[in-house]
This record gives structure tokens, sequence and C-alpha cells, in this order.
């Protein structure tokens, strides 16, 4: 179980961490679309598989 936690936390570590890089190279002022599309690629160049507004079912 702590395996699960420790690997969760280092995949979190590298999402945010792309996060940042995609604010701090773009600033602020663009559309919610541009944001999506860089993170996306930042994600891939770290080895992370991306789906671009994947539909959820709510009940």
């Amino acid at each position: 179980m702590d395996n699960d936690r420790e690997e969760l936390d280092a995949l979190s570590g590298r999402v945010i961490g792309c996060a940042y890089t995609v604010s701090n190279a773009l600033g602020c002022g663009f559309l919610e679309r541009v944001y999506e599309n860089a993170l996306a690629h930042e994600l891939r160049k770290q080895g992370l598989r991306v789906v671009h507004q994947h539909g959820i079912e709510v009940h």
C-alpha cells in the first residue's frame, strides 16, 4: 500500500512540475486550449500518456 502511495506522490510531483513549467513559460493571457496543449506536450516529454478532454460518465 505504501508503494502505491509513493508512486502516486511521484506522479503528482511530475505533473505539478510540468504545470509549473508551462505556467512559467507562457505566463497569463492565453485561452485555456493553449495551456491544455502546452501541458499535454510537457507531460508527453516526461514520458506520460495524455488523453485530451477524456469524457466521464456521471450518474
